[in-house]
């Protein structure tokens, strides 16, 4: 605390903001398409199921 190397109130909210960001951006990439291919695989087997 209050070394030259300090980071600003801007600069360590910045931080934040790309810290929180890729807390909510990398989880959703990985999350959503096992989510489509789930919906994706069920669709097939019902339909193979009908026929």
């Amino acid at each position: 605390m209050g070394g030259a190397d300090d980071p600003t109130v801007g600069e360590a909210l910045y931080g934040m903001l790309l810290i929180g960001l890729a807390g909510v951006v990398i989880p959703a990439l990985v999350v959503l398409p096992v989510i489509g291919l789930g919906i994706w695989a069920a669709h097939r087997l019902r339909a193979r199921r009908t026929r």
